[in-house]
């Protein structure tokens, strides 16, 4: 388990830095849902051990890993929707590889 929270944080780390400079999103919010994949990351692994005691803790493995992937894929949409997709208003409409 210990490699996959190490793993795991990483890429919600990269993920969660590119999110915290989304513009559209109140920055509240933003912190909110920055922490969020961390807090449910820790549920997920700690009910791994907690399965072997009791089979009962499986269903925070289903919500913990659950609730992980929509906060993850939100942070994750939302950077890809700001990135590619969203109209830009550009003032300078030089093109920096062809103009001097």
């Amino acid at each position: 388990s210990h490699i996959h929270l190490f793993g795991i944080s990483f890429i919600f780390m990269f993920v969660g830095l590119i999110f915290s400079l989304a513009s559209g999103v109140p920055r509240k919010l933003k912190a909110f849902v920055v922490v969020m994949p961390y807090l449910f990351l820790i549920i997920d692994i700690a009910a791994w051990w907690l399965t072997k005691l009791h089979p009962g803790f499986a269903w925070f493995v289903i919500i913990g890993g659950s609730a992980m992937a929509l906060s993850f894929g939100f942070m994750w949409l939302v950077s890809i929707y700001e990135m590619w997709i969203m109209p830009r208003i550009h003032e300078d409409e030089r093109d920096a590889l062809l103009d001097e």
